[in-house]
């Protein structure tokens, strides 16, 4: 494929780009045995919310799988196959039992870990609930959200506990939100901290209440980590710079700062407002699942609003198809942003920038993990329980530094090294004892001053 077919360099150009081009095919689709499908399936991943699960099945399909989930009356949650193992009828009809779910076709009732419990209209010497098992997938509830793992049973990783999930003084709401496109565009829009500048800001905003000063193009830093991606963005108003930390943990997960901010004095290690991730229904819908975290440490304009939070529903600005056509075109959103790309976008036909950076480097490790795992290689998960949970960043730490009027964009720059550095330096700690560490790093490194004011 030659660049000219690509792009145009010609004034009133268009007809030169009247070729299709194919999609990136092993990043895009997700079905089973596809190269990201298989990938895909190597992770937990919210696939339902608990309030759906009532008293009839549910339909629901991720990752290009017909399912049902539901709660038997004994209060497990199954997750099986959408059609019956004997005739095909879909248990979207099926009867929840004390122990799993009956088939309305012909009785058959399977367990929620697929056993065959009753074949009622077979002989009693019948063998053949013996034989086979109904497909089905190991789900774990967790506040409000139901996970499912959904690939190999002898690869099956535990379900990691982030620190995130456990934050004192938050409470966490769960909530779901579709969207009509691939999920690699709705993902990869937490990796471009660009787009704030212009779409939240410039063109369209300011579109999020405290955070008018992301207007200003940012000084942004990206660190690797084994499981994803940690980066941050800068920028400075007076003598303050605030410096906003992202999680992003591959496949699908992120984590920001605090919602509804407000940029007022130095702060120490700020936490998120937002735990999401994206999880594939086929190749071109997807579905966020995820909390909003409520708190008045890192709210502190305090809002947010609860009831705004749940099914189809979040309480900032842009996330959901739910708002007027007059809205959405006079002021259009993420959401409007990431499915006007089409069904799939077209990575062939876009012209990367140095804005992009983030963008680049997801796709790069997305396709060496799709590739490691088509090698059959293990790929890194996020490791963590109860007792020791997997360390994220997100959120924002603000300090006190004079402007340097020869270099401040490299000033700013080695801050949010040095912080990075320091906070991950601090993972040996838990809770108040990491922060309390942070705080003594960023005073030995940057001087009292950068602290000077700071709220605990």
């Amino acid at each position: 494929m030659t660049d000219s077919t690509r792009w145009t360099n010609e004034r009133f150009g268009g007809y030169h780009l009247r070729h299709p081009l194919e999609d990136d095919v092993d990043l895009t689709r997700v079905g089973p045995t596809q190269p990201c499908g298989e990938y895909m399936r190597r992770f937990w991943f919210p696939v339902a919310m608990t309030e759906q699960l009532g008293e009839r099945p549910v339909p629901i399909r991720i990752l290009g799988e017909d399912l049902v989930i539901f709660r038997d009356l004994s209060g497990v949650i199954g997750l099986l196959h959408r059609h019956c193992s004997h005739r095909r009828m879909s248990l979207e009809y099926g009867r929840i039992e004390q122990n799993g779910i009956r088939c309305a076709y012909h009785g058959w009732q399977f367990d929620v870990d697929g056993n065959i419990l009753d074949t009622p209209g077979e002989p009693a010497e019948s063998t053949i609930k013996d034989k086979i098992c109904h497909g089905a997938y190991p789900v774990r509830e967790f506040k409000g959200l139901v996970f499912a793992y959904m690939g190999p049973p002898d690869k099956k990783p535990s379900f990691p506990i982030l620190d995130s999930f456990n934050i004192d003084g938050h409470e966490m709401i769960p909530y779901s939100i579709h969207s009509p496109c691939n999920w690699l565009q709705e993902s990869e829009n937490s990796m471009d901290p660009f787009h704030s500048v212009f779409l939240h800001g410039r063109v369209n905003g300011p579109q999020f209440p405290g955070l008018e000063h992301f207007v200003a193009l940012p000084v942004v830093e990206y660190f690797k980590r084994p499981e994803g991606f940690v980066y941050s963005h800068c920028r400075r108003q007076g003598d303050l710079i605030m410096m906003r930390f992202h999680d992003h943990i591959t496949p699908t997960m992120a984590q920001n700062g605090g919602m509804f901010q407000k940029l007022d004095g130095p702060k120490v290690f700020g936490r998120t407002s937002l735990t999401k991730w994206v999880t594939p229904i086929d190749d071109t819908n997807s579905r966020k699942f995820g909390w909003r975290h409520f708190n008045d440490a890192d709210e502190v304009l305090r809002q947010g609003d609860k009831t705004g939070v749940g099914w189809e529903k979040v309480d900032f600005y842009g996330q959901t198809a739910h708002r007027t056509e007059k809205e959405r075109l006079e002021s259009p959103g993420d959401w409007e942003a990431w499915t006007s790309q089409g069904p799939i976008n077209i990575h062939q036909r876009e012209y990367l920038g140095t804005t992009d950076e983030g963008v680049s480097l997801l796709r790069t490790k997305l396709k060496k993990d799709i590739r490691a795992v088509q090698r059959g290689k293990a790929v890194s998960h996020p490791v963590g329980s109860e007792d020791s949970p997997f360390h994220t960043y997100g959120g924002d730490t603000v300090l006190r530094l004079p402007e340097d009027s020869s270099d401040d964009n490299g000033l700013m720059r080695h801050a949010q090294s040095e912080v990075a550095r320091i906070y991950f330096a601090a993972d040996q700690y838990e809770e108040d004892d990491r922060r309390d560490f942070i705080a003594h790093e960023i005073r030995k490194h940057f001087g009292d001053e950068a602290l000077t004011g700071a709220k605990d």
